[in-house]
């Protein structure tokens, strides 16, 4: 499975709006296109870099309520978490670990294809670890999913 399997499995666009916008309407956008963050542009389409949530609670931690006068570009990070929409889903995994972020960008022929976020990772996970479920004789669902021991995994 790689990152492009993702992007069409959970089918999740990329959220993007203006660096010049204020963070309070950030945080409104944010909530109201259900992800932990957006790509900021200029305000000629340029993207400039990106903006979580994670970034906005810091800088509030920091600098309290005023914080959300703030405009977008204030706090933008520059380095954009990316990879190619052939990436293998393990090495996602390790860049969106590498770089605590909450969420990747997917490229493909330089264009941006979509955002893979933990929530969908959580996901993928959780659907995979719960397929194997058989049904239980009483016809319920069993609930539990069995991990290997530490004995049974191979040492590093």
């Amino acid at each position: 499975m790689n990152a492009s399997d993702i992007i069409e499995q959970y089918g999740r666009g990329v959220p993007a709006i203006v660096q010049s916008a204020k963070l309070v309407d950030v945080c409104e956008y944010l909530l109201s296109c259900h992800v932990p963050g957006t790509v900021i542009l200029s305000e000629y389409g340029e993207v400039k870099g990106t903006l979580s949530q994670r970034d906005i609670v810091n800088a509030s931690g920091r600098i309290g309520s005023s914080a959300m006068q703030m405009v977008a570009s204030d706090l933008v990070r520059g380095m954009v978490p990316a990879c190619d929409a052939s990436t293998p889903i393990v090495q996602v995994m390790e860049l969106i670990n590498n770089t605590s972020s909450e969420f990747v960008l997917v490229t493909e022929a330089s264009e941006i294809k979509g955002m893979i976020t933990l929530s969908d990772l959580h996901d993928l996970l959780l659907n995979a670890l719960t397929e194997g479920d058989e049904t239980s004789a009483d016809g319920e669902q069993g609930g539990e999913a069995e991990l290997p021991t530490p004995e049974a995994q191979p040492a590093a």
